[in-house]
């Protein structure tokens, strides 16, 4: 079984998965993204499991 990589936030006191964007964390935790977090560096610098709004495959037209 895979266990995603996990580090407890000494802002919030909670454990946290490390593969996701620290953004994306600070609005789960209600962090803010103003505030300098201290696992910024442990963070995915890509949020891999999100997509963006326009998609890669070419729409039926």
């Amino acid at each position: 079984m895979f266990e995603p990589p996990m580090d407890r936030c000494p802002v919030c006191g909670d454990y946290v998965v490390l593969v996701q964007a620290q953004a994306e964390c600070a609005k789960r935790k209600n962090c803010g993204l103003n505030n300098s977090c201290p696992l910024r560096g442990a963070f995915v610098q890509t949020d891999f499991y999100r997509t963006g709004t326009t998609s890669s495959r070419a729409q039926p037209g």
